[in-house]
This record gives C-alpha cells, structure tokens and sequence, in this order.
C-alpha cells in the first residue's frame, strides 16, 4: 500500500470524526478535549469529605453517652428514636425498649426482638410472650406486674444474633435504664444481659441458674421463650430456674 511517510495507518481525523457523527455523538461534552494517553493525577482526598467522616464517628459516641444524661424511661426512648448512626435503626420496623411498670418489683431482661417483637414494639410478644406468661404464672406472678426492657432495642436483620459492636453501642442506654429503675430482682432472658452487664458466661447453658451481682440487684439467667419454642426440651431447665427465681421473691 502506497503511504507518505507522515500518514498513519488508522483513520485520518476527519474520517473519524465523521464516524463520530455517525454514531450520535453530535455534541461536545467537555470544555477542553481529555488526552487519554496522560497518566492521570490521583487527587487528594477532599478534607470537607474526612471531616464529615470525624463528625459521622463523633456522632456515634455522643447517642451512646447522651444516655448518661437521660433522667426518664421516657427521654431514654426519645434518645434512642433519634440514635440515627446505630447499625441497627434503620433495618428495623420499631423500636422495642420498655414496657410495664416502672416501679414494678421484678424486671424481665431480654436480649433482643425477634419478629413479632419487631412489627409490635413490645418486649415479648406472639407466641413467645404467651409462654412467658405461662411461665410467669406458674410462680404466681402476673405479666402485667413487670416491667420488660431489651438491651438491644431494634430486631437484627434475619434475627440473627447481634454484634459484639451493635450491643456495645446500645449498651449505655440499658445501663442507665437499670439505674433509673432500680429493680431489686432481674430475670434474664439468653446470656447476654448477664454477660455483659453482670461479667457473666457466654453460654446461657453454663449461666443460668447462677445469682448474678449486678449493683444492688441480682440477676438470675435463664432460657428465652423464642429458644424454648424451638428446643421444648429445655423447658425442664428453664423451669428450674423459675422455681430459683420465686424462691428469691419469698
């Protein structure tokens, strides 16, 4: 093929840009035409960016410790409506933290909810709560006269267990609550209240049954209902701990 020595193989730029034309593309989008054959400059991180980042962090720890400065069930609530970076807010349907009495003489401590808890905001509640009130009856004791709370408020997605970070964030509010209670007797629902409240073992199977110190309370562990639903086998062990329970109360 016969070529002047300055004419490239590709093309001339005409010819292209007719194709160009051809293909719709009629109009040009930039200012200044982009060399793609440049190295590109990676550019800086933007500091507007890292510091957003520094407040989105900050903000975390200022709704964990703002429950210090809760003095009400209810503020804590509100707190807790407005706890926006909580891994956990968002996925949820409702918030499920407190309910009954405030000065009732026993408090009912759960881990966290589970569906039903989840689209009706209560502590327990479907078949779980029918047994616990089955359970609560059988050592004379009314479920309308305790009070309930969840350490973690909002149901995990897919109901699994929460995170070692996700109960740690919610954790300040469970601990204020407790101080603004004041119940003398705890029954405990899994092993996380006891574990972390209370220093207590990770197993429900190795904690319950076993008095826990937690301030001037004591907290004593058993199996959550949702559990005994699934494995009714247990119900000879959580019965156990009811009797250890009501023998306390007497």
């Amino acid at each position: 093929m016969d070529q002047r020595p300055n004419d490239p193989i590709s093309p001339s730029a005409s010819e292209a840009f007719g194709w160009l034309i051809a293909m719709g593309a009629d109009e040009i989008i930039l200012e200044q035409p982009v060399d793609r054959f440049v190295t590109p400059v990676v550019a800086e991180k933007p500091k507007a960016i890292e510091a957003s980042q520094n407040v989105k962090s900050s903000a975390v720890v200022a709704n964990s410790s703002g429950a210090e400065n809760c003095n009400t069930l209810a503020e804590l609530t509100q707190a807790l409506n407005y706890f926006e970076t909580h891994p956990l807010r968002k996925s949820a349907t409702q918030l499920s933290f407190f309910e009954g009495p405030e000065d009732a003489q026993i408090l009912l401590f759960s881990d966290r909810p589970r569906n039903e808890e989840d689209r009706s905001g209560m502590v327990f509640a479907g078949k779980a709560r029918a047994l616990l009130e089955n359970m609560l009856a059988a050592i004379d004791v009314k479920i309308a006269d305790v009070a309930m709370i969840n350490l973690i408020p909002w149901r995990p997605p897919g109901n699994r267990s929460p995170t070692e970070n996700e109960i740690n964030l919610a954790l300040p509010f469970a601990k204020r609550a407790l101080q603004l209670l004041n119940h003398k007797f705890i029954l405990a629902f899994s092993s996380v209240p006891g574990q972390y409240l209370a220093g207590g073992d990770p197993s429900i199977l190795r904690q319950r049954g076993k008095w826990q110190n937690l301030n001037e309370a004591m907290m004593l562990a058993t199996l959550h209902p949702d559990e005994l639903l699934k494995f009714p086998l247990h119900k000879k062990m959580a019965w156990r701990d009811l009797q250890l329970f009501r023998d306390r109360l007497i």
